[in-house]
């Protein structure tokens, strides 16, 4: 009987995290316990107290207005896109995309009511290979829970180059410059681009030039997981 009483009580499967019972692929505890308390509001970069902006994007500011990232590339948070990326889960993509969506609206309210939700695009044999986007799920996810409109045929990887993570952060630059192509837009129009992890920043430079150069006129970043910065050494 007792047996029968814990299984009705305990949800069903586990937290992806934790592996506690969970009904969610993350429980409330690892949805909440999130690295960074403080991040550059452009690049998204985890900074050790408040500031305008981290010291690169007081120097040069990026393409994007503003970046968000619900959390760290971090243990044990990169084994969510390990999961999305190369476990064949694009549900758990579109479930942490709304995870996403949830953050944004309480931390970048400024950014509503509406933008169009745009992906970053992979190139056609990558996506061949890979049979989903990523990027693609993460922004289905966003755009449900923020209820605003998204569309992955607006920005396009018109050539194909080595995976960025494979290359030094020197080489990343080159490897991305002119990736991308986008659809003539709206004047003026208000885009959110959605990515799973943004590390240098390169291909988020990138999409959002093209994006501009295209008729946008303003662009946001949102990606589930930022690579913190390097550890100083003693």
């Amino acid at each position: 009987m007792l047996a029968n009483l814990a299984a009705a009580l305990l949800p069903d499967g586990r937290c992806r995290l934790c592996c506690l019972p969970s009904r969610a692929p993350l429980c409330s505890a690892c949805q909440c316990e999130r690295p960074a308390r403080w991040r550059c509001p452009r690049c998204a970069l985890a900074l050790g107290g408040p500031a305008a902006a981290c010291g690169a994007c007081a120097l040069r500011l990026p393409a994007f207005a503003g970046a968000l990232a619900w959390s760290d590339y971090a243990p044990p948070w990169e084994r969510l896109v390990a999961g999305i990326k190369f476990g064949d889960d694009p549900a758990l993509a579109r479930w942490l995309g709304r995870l996403l969506g949830q953050c944004l609206r309480s931390e970048r309210p400024g950014w509503g009511p509406s933008r169009w939700v745009v992906p970053v695009p992979l190139s056609p044999s990558r996506l061949r290979q890979r049979g989903y986007n990523q990027a693609w799920e993460l922004a289905r996810g966003l755009a449900h829970e923020l209820r605003w409109p998204c569309d992955c045929r607006l920005l396009l990887r018109r050539r194909d180059g080595p995976a960025q993570s494979t290359l030094p952060l020197a080489h990343r630059a080159a490897n991305v410059r002119g990736a991308f192509i986008a659809a003539p837009l709206a004047r003026g129009a208000r885009m959110l681009l959605v990515d799973d992890v943004m590390t240098s920043g390169n291909t988020a430079e990138q999409a959002a030039r093209a994006l501009l150069r295209a008729g946008a006129g303003d662009v946001r970043l949102a990606v589930l997981l930022r690579t913190p910065p390097p550890v100083p050494r003693d």
